[in-house]
């Protein structure tokens, strides 16, 4: 039966994932064996050339220490990508934080069918190592203060909540989790034990918020016990209340997604259109200074409502294989989307690309500007 690993990974792919600022990653797939040279020719200061060994499966590299609102060329395996540099937001940087959802632990598949797997039972499943890996390439990216949004287990069974508490146990920081429906659709919250004593971690209920340098962060619990979808109607009015008393901007972090439309024209669906519209305007007659970040889809998407920032950042185990990195400054907030590069992460969750028949590998990844945004308060 066809598996992971691949017999083979396809036609060559160089792709750039993220430009922020000062830094860039861009990563390939099916290039021959040897050395990759990516070579980064900015219009302003000297250009740069990095190695890197290919064995003919995906890999990456982030290149550091650019020059803001720059133009630059991107040189790798003879394609040329011509970019620019976003500028920086205004102000000092005050503090940095990470998010990642969708992990998943439990869950030996992907697919509508449930086909792709692993050929072997390994030790540490693809949830499991892509969940690690992601954490760990974002505590190396600087991130204080980690936020799980959601879906960290596939059904709430105990052996799966000990999995999780072991992975978090690891993260090096500060851990907050907000619930996503994963973990109340097939074991309501009534019925749980209380999970992740380990770890030490923040489980939010409702609605939390921390205080950090420069930015209030706000958690919202979305799921309704049993269920699938999202609702915020009862909560409305505290996150409001709770957006409008901080003394600066905001980031509004939770699981499910605000819908467009009253009913969902993809799958899963999240916050119904008219409900998710009315929070949305209650946010911004609360604090118009405010992002709001989400997960549950898989995929990579920002919008705007107004003068909110609304994201959806995608899942650690499956393609793209991401996690979400948050840089507040005295006047904006960036957001940047990077793939987990770690070899054992990246293996798997280029295998996925191939989910509903290539389909998944054109959605889920979203556009640039989907991932990498560098936003101005409007105060």
């Amino acid at each position: 039966m066809p598996g992971f690993p691949p017999r083979s990974w396809g036609r060559p792919r160089v792709e750039v994932v993220a430009v922020e600022p000062t830094a860039l990653q861009v990563t390939w797939v099916g290039l021959p064996s040897g050395p990759v040279e990516v070579a980064v020719e900015p219009q302003r200061g000297a250009a740069r050339r990095l190695l890197r060994d290919s064995d003919g499966g995906p890999g990456g590299v982030v290149v550091d220490d650019l020059a803001p609102a720059t133009p630059l060329v991107l040189r790798v395996a003879g394609r040329r990508f011509d970019l620019r540099t976003p500028q920086l937001p205004a102000g000092e940087e005050l503090c940095r934080f990470a998010t990642v959802s969708d992990v998943h632990l439990g869950n030996p598949s992907v697919g509508i069918f449930h086909t792709m797997r692993e050929r072997d039972d390994p030790v540490d499943p693809h949830p499991l190592r892509c969940g690690r890996a992601a954490i760990r390439e974002a505590r190396g990216w600087g991130a204080e203060l980690l936020v799980v949004k959601g879906d960290l287990v596939e059904h709430g069974h105990p052996e799966q909540w000990d999995m999780a508490d072991a992975l978090l146990a690891d993260a090096g920081v500060p851990v907050t989790f907000v619930p996503g429906n994963h973990e109340v659709k097939r074991s309501p919250r009534a019925e749980r034990r209380d999970v992740l004593d380990g770890a030490e971690v923040e489980l939010v209920r409702g609605v939390a918020h921390r205080d950090l340098p420069g930015l209030r962060l706000v958690l919202v619990d979305t799921t309704i016990d049993g269920r699938g979808h999202g609702a915020v109607r009862h909560l409305v009015e505290e996150v409001a209340d709770v957006v409008a008393d901080a003394s600066g901007p905001t980031v509004v972090a939770m699981h499910h997604y605000a819908q467009r439309f009253q009913l969902p024209w993809f799958w899963p669906p999240g916050i119904p259109g008219r409900e998710a519209r009315r929070f949305l305007d209650a946010l911004v007659r609360a604090n118009p200074a405010t992002l709001v970040t989400s997960g549950h889809t898989h995929r990579n998407r920002a919008r705007r409502h107004g003068p909110l920032v609304v994201t959806e950042v995608g899942s650690t185990k499956d393609f793209p294989g991401v996690w979400g990195g948050y840089v507040v400054h005295e006047g904006g907030i960036r957001q940047t989307v990077r793939r987990t590069l770690d070899r054992s992460a990246m293996g798997w969750t280029e295998y996925t690309r191939r989910a509903v028949g290539g389909i998944w590998g054109r959605w889920s990844m979203g556009d640039l500007d989907d991932r990498c945004i560098s936003h101005d308060w409007d105060r």
